[in-house]
């Protein structure tokens, strides 16, 4: 769990009143839906109002909304709203039409067969990564399966991987854009050391953090570029200490995420320029 407070939900955004087009009241039904997070499941009325910035009247309106089109489940002891099944059509129509998704995955397959390893694909959002594709081992924990997590690019491997095919100027601006808490009392907050590490990744051709997600986690990644040369995610290798050392997942890990994400940097290109 992050430590510190996450930025304060506002009520104005930056896309209203930036075009006639906009429907605010859409944007709100989505807030409510953003709400629910990792570290919160389930939310009560209250909850989704003060993590939305919306007053207790609209909050219960959207909620209920989304729970009459089966957007939403809710718990008929406890009135609390939590993410229902009907959301998963979305994540099938992305996934099913990931070009990147689709000539990563026979990639990532043979890569994490090479140490018996879990290789993910992360996707920059901003200034996020998204693990859309995830190839576990056989004793990954359930959480570690799951696809859609959401993470800081600055406090994360393959986020450091992706700022390393940008100019300095542009991974400044994802930094100063980020909400830099600590995930865990490990991470690196401090810019100019994050910097350091975007800089090291540009020198060796991928990234190796320790201890910023969760503890004992070294993880390695490498960018993955469209045909624009242009970053588009990373592939990711997490591995975990004492059973491996940062010096060996260096050696070995390091290699293996540029080899696999070159090989879909390819494929990539080469699937762009058909159309």
């Amino acid at each position: 769990m992050p430590v510190g407070k996450p930025k304060q939900p506002q009520e104005q955004t930056d896309h209203a009143g930036a075009s006639a087009l906009f429907v605010g009241s859409l944007e709100k039904g989505f807030r409510v839906l953003a709400a629910f997070g990792e570290e919160c499941p389930a939310l009560g009325v209250t909850e989704i109002a003060l993590r939305t910035g919306l007053d207790k009247s609209a909050a219960q309106r959207f909620s209920n909304t989304l729970h009459q089109l089966g957007f939403l489940e809710k718990d008929p002891a406890t009135r609390r709203y939590r993410p229902a099944r009907k959301l998963m059509e979305f994540a099938y129509t992305y996934l099913r039409h990931s070009t990147l998704g689709a000539v990563a995955m026979p990639r990532l397959i043979e890569a994490g067969g090479v140490y018996q390893t879990t290789v993910n694909l992360a996707e920059r959002d901003d200034t996020d990564m998204i693990y859309t594709v995830r190839i576990p081992h056989e004793k990954a924990s359930y959480a570690a399966t799951v696809p859609g997590r959401r993470i800081p690019a600055f406090c994360s491997a393959s986020g450091i991987a992706v700022m390393s095919r940008m100019t300095d100027e542009e991974a400044l601006d994802i930094i100063d854009r980020s909400n830099l808490v600590k995930r865990i009392e490990t991470t690196i907050i401090d810019p100019d050391k994050i910097m350091k590490l975007v800089q090291q990744a540009r020198r060796r051709g991928f990234a190796i953090t320790y201890a910023q997600q969760l503890p004992r986690e070294i993880s390695v990644a490498a960018p993955i570029v469209d045909f624009r040369d242009r970053p588009v995610g990373a592939v990711q290798i997490p591995a975990y200490s004492p059973a491996w050392k940062q010096s060996e997942a260096a050696a070995k890990l390091g290699p293996l995420a540029i080899e696999t994400a070159e090989a879909i940097s390819g494929a990539l290109v080469s699937s762009e320029q058909e159309y």
